[in-house]
């Protein structure tokens, strides 16, 4: 471990590989099944939670107080500082717990509002660990992960809006509505918020509207790409060769979205997250 630590929660579903190669940590979000809570990415089982999904009582909440002072107690004992990068905090109380949080702490923490979510916040954090491992200081880290934010970008296409509207996220009007009308809605975010960006009338539609909010996005192309899947690797992977085909990215991969992420779009989602920021260039992104 250098000298700065990096810290995320598990909301930005980056895969494990990733995370051990790149010396992040991360802090689990809470997901309450029949309100019985459990920690994404610790205690909780992919088949059960989507099985639950359907049937039970789920919702999510953002990580324990004591889950981010267990991480940040066992990384004072090794480094300086620590930098933790969080979730959108519009919507979720995420940066709000690591800040009171970290006065507790012996060593200065700098808690960063990421102000997205999957793995767009994973691209920021991922850069913010390779410049922890290049010896950086706070400042120079800092700076990286502002620009990778400017610089990164999610959406995601939801086949139902079923769970969206059993999270409250939208009326129950409007999914009915909706489902009457075979709309499938994408989600982006702008300026933290997690919107509809949107709308088309069936779901390979949806997918080719991915491809081209990305293309507008970034006309001159990205170098890195996740293709993210909730519970539906199979159709990810072809996704993720139609993907190649249109922007033959320098790293592409394969990550599943977080459980705290798949409560409010359910089983089948599938999204890209880029990133064309030059600081990201060079992780040594998984096959797939």
């Amino acid at each position: 471990m250098g000298r700065i630590a990096i810290v995320t929660d598990s909301s930005a579903g980056i895969p494990e590989e990733l995370v051990r190669a790149s010396d992040l940590h991360i802090v689990p979000i809470g997901v309450q099944i029949d309100h019985k809570p459990f920690k994404d990415g610790v205690d909780l089982r992919k088949e059960e939670f989507y099985a639950k999904l359907d049937s039970g009582n789920v919702s999510t909440s953002q990580p324990a107080p004591g889950d981010f002072i267990e991480v940040y107690q066992r990384l004072a004992q090794k480094a300086k500082e620590i930098i933790s990068i969080h979730v959108t905090s519009v919507g979720s109380g995420t940066v709000n717990t690591a800040n009171l949080v970290k006065e507790m702490i012996s060593v200065p923490i700098s808690v960063v509002d990421s102000k997205t979510a999957s793995m767009a916040q994973g691209f920021i954090a991922l850069a913010a660990a390779k410049a922890a491992q290049l010896g950086k200081t706070r400042e120079e880290i800092l700076e990286a992960v502002e620009q990778v934010r400017e610089r990164t970008a999610v959406f995601v296409a939801v086949p139902t809006l079923k769970y969206l509207a059993k999270s409250g996220r939208i009326s129950s009007v409007q999914s009915l509505l909706a489902g009457v009308l075979s709309i499938k809605p994408i989600l982006g975010v702008k300026d933290g918020l997690v919107d509809v960006v949107a709308k088309v009338r069936s779901y390979p539609k949806a997918l080719q509207r991915l491809i081209s909010l990305v293309e507008e996005r970034f006309p001159e192309g990205v170098t890195n790409i996740a293709v993210l899947h909730a519970n539906a690797l199979k159709e990810a992977e072809e996704f993720k060769e139609l993907i190649a085909q249109r922007f033959e990215p320098i790293n592409i991969f394969i990550a599943e979205m977080s459980a705290s992420l798949a409560v409010h779009g359910g089983q089948g989602m599938l999204g890209i997250a880029v990133c064309d920021s030059p600081l990201v260039g060079s992780l040594l992104a998984p096959s797939g």
